[in-house]
């Protein structure tokens, strides 16, 4: 992408339904194309950024940390271990309330007997 010039500025109005025209030297500094979809965001009192969505895209991408040299497989095994890890941990807290297989097998059993099936 081309830096921009040093300088362009242009005055603009804003429009009774809120519209304003970005002059034509303004979007070419910007790069700013027919189509090009733009985000705009307030900036402080009486400013407003006007940003492509590329632009965006590429300035978070460019924030996020180089990948290089990760194991993301290792990294999700780990998490998954740990998830396991405290799932079992939880089951074996409420364990002694479920009693034996034995003993479920006769309460499902009675149960059936009580609803007649």
């Amino acid at each position: 992408m081309n830096p921009p010039p040093s300088v362009v500025s242009a005055p603009l109005r804003v429009g009774a339904k809120g519209r304003v025209v970005l002059p034509a030297a303004v979007r070419r500094a910007a790069n700013i194309t027919e189509g090009a979809e733009v985000v705009a965001r307030p900036a402080g009192e009486g400013r407003v950024v006007i940003e492509t969505v590329d632009s965006i895209r590429e300035r978070v991408w460019g924030a996020a940390p180089d990948a290089t040299g990760l194991d993301t497989t290792t990294d999700v095994r780990a998490m998954r271990d740990d998830d396991n890890h405290v799932s079992d941990a939880a089951f074996a807290r409420r364990a002694p309330n479920l009693g034996t297989e034995t003993e479920s097998a006769a309460a499902g059993a009675a149960l059936l007997d009580r609803l007649g099936l």
